[in-house]
């Protein structure tokens, strides 16, 4: 039942971010591909590092919700892949400078553990997370808190519709 739940809700995310062209949307609608990691060092980018084939990971954003996927493989011993994937669901988020915040509320078994077991949750439910993000017409990344010597890293992520 949650996956069909899960599936209906992609469904209309896509649908969803179809109805507007690329002139009427907001910086993040739409949909996005993780291509890499940008790698800091005293607060400065140095490097770009692609992500592996076996890697993937897609945000969708309309104009209030967004939507995560990932999944990498992991194969055992006997061939079977053990990394199930995974998706995490926000009913909201925000650009408010260059920040990103999004409103966790529900997600896959593996990904919903993890944030409610890693973030706190609001007054409304809601667990947020942030982000400092540049964002461009087909590209945006968001970085995670750097150290106390700037160094640290951030996703990067291309627009694919």
């Amino acid at each position: 039942m949650k996956k069909i739940i899960f599936l209906s809700l992609i469904t209309i995310v896509i649908f969803s971010c179809q109805q507007k062209t690329a002139d009427e949307r907001g910086p993040l609608e739409g949909v996005w591909e993780r291509t890499g990691n940008i790698i800091y060092r005293d607060s400065k980018p140095i490097d770009t590092v692609p992500i592996k084939d076996e890697m993937f990971q897609t945000k969708i954003y309309t104009k209030t919700h967004a939507l995560w996927l990932g999944n990498n493989k992991n194969i055992d011993s006997l061939g079977n892949d053990m990394n199930p994937g995974g998706g995490i669901y926000s009913k909201s988020y925000s650009v408010i400078n260059d920040t990103l915040t999004e409103y966790l509320t529900s997600g896959t078994d593996n990904m919903d553990s993890w944030f409610k077991s890693n973030l706190k949750m609001d007054k409304d439910g809601n667990f947020p997370i942030s982000f400092k993000v540049m964002i461009n017409k087909n590209s945006y990344s968001q970085m995670w808190n750097l150290d106390s010597l700037g160094n640290g890293g951030a996703e990067l992520y291309k627009r694919v519709e």
